[in-house]
């Protein structure tokens, strides 16, 4: 009699100790999953933060060139350099207010 309980409770503790190792296999795999997309979300947000100041700089430069332009050029060029320097000037600012909001 006692050797059958013996047996049984091995048993059962065999089936519970198999079905432990199973979960926690599951839940390493779950906590690497979760890692892995915090790296990629993270390194995702750090790329596009820095092209959008990529985006604001090329746009501020041509702001200047074309500032510089329209300094140069005459009455009717002047005018079209300006208005397309402001449109640059206001791409670079969008560009610069995305890159703090990401933040």
């Amino acid at each position: 009699m006692r050797t059958a309980k013996a047996k049984a409770r091995a048993v059962e503790f065999a089936e519970a100790e198999i079905l432990r190792k199973r979960e926690e296999k599951v839940k390493r795999k779950e906590d690497l999953d979760r890692a892995i997309n915090a790296f990629v979300r993270k390194w995702n947000k750090k790329r596009d933060r820095e092209e959008a100041a990529t985006e604001a700089n090329r746009a501020k430069k041509y702001a200047v060139k074309l500032r510089a332009l329209a300094d140069r050029s005459g009455d009717k060029d002047r005018k079209i350099a300006a208005a397309a320097a402001e449109n640059a000037k206001a791409a670079a600012r969008r560009a610069t207010k995305a890159r703090k909001i990401q933040e």
